[in-house]
C-alpha cells in the first residue's frame, strides 16, 4: 500500500491563546515561588544550664560537704561552654530526735522547698574556679563549734547560671549534722608486690573505713577506692600502678545514708616503684628426646615478665647459665646432649625493671 503526499495544512496561530497560556502558566509558577519566601527568623536558642540532678551531700568532719557534676549543656541538649555561677539553697526543717535508721530524713517537695529556701551562698569568678575538682563542683560548709540541742535537717538544692540564664533547681538532699567519729591514727602506706598497703590504727570499731586515694599532683580526693569493714585496720589497695605517686588518707564511717566521716586520719606520700621480683612460674617440666631435652613451664603470673633464663648442670659440673638472652617463650630445647647422661635444669624470671627472681626448683631427666 502506498500513502500519497498531500500538503500539510497550516494551522492559524491565534497570538491571544498563546498570550493567555503564558499568563495561566506565570500564575501557577509564581504562588510556587513565593511558598519558598524566607520567614521571619527563628528566635536564637537560650543558654539554660540543665538542671542538676546529680547533687550530693555528706559530713566530713565538721564539715558539710555537697558535691554536683559540673554542667556540660543546656535543658536543649547543646554544649553549654561553662557556667558563670552557682548558687546553693537551704530550707531548715525540725529533725526526729532519735537517730533512728529506720525514720526517714525530712523532706520538702519543689513547691515547699522554693517558698521556703534562703540562698546561702553564691560562687563565681575565681570561687567558683577554685571550687572544681575535676569535673565536679563541691562545696564545703563549716559546722558550728556547737550542734543545736535539738537536731535539725538540712535540706539543699542549687541552680547555676549562664549570662541572664538561670536552671531550676536541682534534686534536693537532706543532711542532719552529728558529732563526727574520731579519726583513725598512725597512718602508713607500704609497697607490696601486689599493691601498696596502707594500715591506720583506731581505738573503736565504726560502721566501716573509707579510703581514699591520690596522684600527687591532683587536687583534691575523688571517691573512696575502697570501703573496707570496721573491724578492718589495714587495706592493700591492688589497683596501684608502678612509677606512680600517690597520696591515702583514711576516714572512720559514722553512717552510710548519708555518709557521715571523720576528719581524715593524716596523710601518707608514696612513689610506687617495682623493686619486686617476679613470681616463679610453676609446672617446669624436663622431657627427654633424642639427643636433646625440651623444657616447658607455664608463664609467670607478672604481667611486665621479659623472659626467662635456663640454668643447666651437667655430671660433675655446677649449674650454669645457657642462654645468652631471656627466652621470651614458655618452652626452651636443649640440643647436642650426650645420650645416656643425665642433666638438671632450674629457670629464672627476669622483668621490665631488670628485677630478678630466685631459682625455680630444679627438675632433671636423662638425654636418649
Amino acid at each position: 500500500m502506498s500513502f500519497e503526499s498531500t500538503p500539510a495544512t497550516p494551522i492559524p496561530v491565534r497570538p491571544a491563546t498563546s498570550l493567555t497560556a503564558a499568563l495561566l502558566v506565570a500564575g501557577l509558577i509564581l504562588p510556587l515561588l513565593a511558598c519558598g519566601k524566607k520567614g521571619n527568623p527563628l528566635p536564637p536558642l537560650r543558654n539554660i544550664p540543665l538542671t542538676t540532678s546529680d547533687l550530693e551531700v555528706r559530713q566530713q568532719g565538721r564539715q558539710i560537704l555537697l558535691d554536683m557534676a559540673y554542667p556540660s549543656v543546656t535543658v536543649s541538649g547543646m554544649t553549654l561552654g561553662g557556667i558563670d555561677s552557682v548558687e546553693l539553697q537551704q530550707l531548715i526543717k525540725p529533725a526526729p530526735s532519735a537517730a533512728d535508721p529506720a525514720v526517714p530524713l525530712p523532706s520538702a517537695d519543689a513547691r515547699e522547698f522554693e517558698a521556703g529556701a534562703q540562698s546561702l551562698l553564691t560562687l563565681r569568678g575565681t570561687e567558683l574556679a577554685a571550687a572544681v575538682v575535676g569535673d565536679r563542683i563541691q562545696f564545703r560548709l563549716p559546722l558550728a563549734e556547737d550542734l543545736p540541742a535539738e537536731p535539725v535537717a538540712n535540706i539543699f538544692a542549687v541552680r547555676t547560671s549562664k549570662g541572664d540564664e538561670t536552671s531550676s533547681v536541682s534534686n534536693r538532699v537532706t543532711l542532719v549534722p552529728t558529732e563526727p567519729p574520731p579519726a583513725p591514727g598512725n597512718l602508713q602506706v607500704a609497697a607490696r608486690a601486689g599493691g601498696i598497703e596502707v594500715s591506720w590504727e583506731a581505738d573503736e570499731d565504726p560502721v566501716s573505713f573509707d579510703v581514699f586515694r591520690r596522684e600527687a599532683q591532683i587536687r583534691g580526693y575523688g571517691d573512696a577506692v575502697k570501703r573496707v569493714k570496721g573491724e578492718n585496720r589495714t587495706y592493700l589497695d591492688r589497683s596501684a600502678r608502678y612509677d606512680r605517686r600517690y597520696i591515702y588518707t583514711v576516714r572512720a564511717v559514722a553512717s552510710l545514708d548519708p555518709v557521715i566521716h571523720s576528719d581524715q586520719g593524716g596523710e601518707r606520700e608514696i612513689e610506687y616503684e617495682d623493686r619486686f621480683a617476679p613470681p616463679l612460674p610453676k609446672n617446669l617440666v624436663a622431657l627427654a628426646e633424642r639427643a636433646s631435652i625440651r623444657l616447658r613451664w607455664d608463664p609467670s603470673a607478672a604481667d611486665d615478665v621479659v623472659g626467662y633464663v635456663i640454668y643447666r648442670r651437667e655430671p660433675s659440673r655446677n649449674f650454669h647459665r645457657i642462654t645468652d638472652e631471656p627466652v621470651a617463650s614458655t618452652e626452651y630445647l636443649d640440643r647436642n646432649l650426650a645420650s645416656g647422661l643425665t642433666y638438671a635444669y632450674r629457670i629464672q624470671v627476669i622483668d621490665r625493671e631488670g628485677n630478678e627472681s630466685e631459682l625455680s626448683a630444679p627438675v632433671e631427666t636423662t638425654a636418649r
